[in-house]
């Protein structure tokens, strides 16, 4: 009882201050408290990014990253790659290993030269399109679109990064 009464007189006498020093504990700990956990991230959607474009050679490398705990089983990609001003390439039905868990997978696609494929000088940098459809057993078909830029590689002939 004696405590509560001499708490009333001390907040009645000191209240600007007792706020103020409350207020300021308030706030040191709620900065200095731990914050609320992250969640692993996972379930994401698959990458699909042009690592090199050999147009000399027809050969196109592909990294396809899985961003996933479970394994993605008999994998097959479909893509077409659309090149500002050129017609576009179409790559059916190539085959993928299975992508073990957040694995990252690097393949080599040779194709054919389209009908009205020709550049007539070799810019130092190709605007593209990449649509892609991932299929696997084990997964839902998905669909992924990268857009970007190829950029010629000094000293070489029709070879773009």
């Amino acid at each position: 009882m004696r405590l509560t009464r001499n708490y009333k007189k001390i907040m009645k006498k000191n209240n600007p201050f007792i706020a103020a020093v409350f207020l300021t504990l308030v706030l040191f700990l709620a900065a200095c408290g731990s914050r609320v956990p992250r969640s692993e991230l996972q379930d994401l959607r698959p990458l699909v990014e042009i690592v090199a474009f050999d147009i000399s050679l027809q050969n196109l490398k592909l990294r396809i990253s899985h961003r996933n705990k479970t394994t993605r089983e008999n994998n097959q990609l479909n893509c077409q790659l659309a090149i500002k001003d050129l017609s576009a390439i179409q790559f059916e039905q190539v085959a993928l290993p299975d992508l073990t868990n957040y694995a990252k997978e690097t393949i080599d696609i040779n194709w054919e030269k389209p009908a009205n494929f020709a550049l007539s000088n070799q810019p130092s940098e190709l605007p593209y399109v990449l649509d892609c459809y991932l299929y696997a057993e084990n997964f839902r078909d998905e669909r992924v679109i990268k857009k970007g830029s190829l950029y010629k590689v000094p000293g070489t002939s029709g070879e773009y990064r």
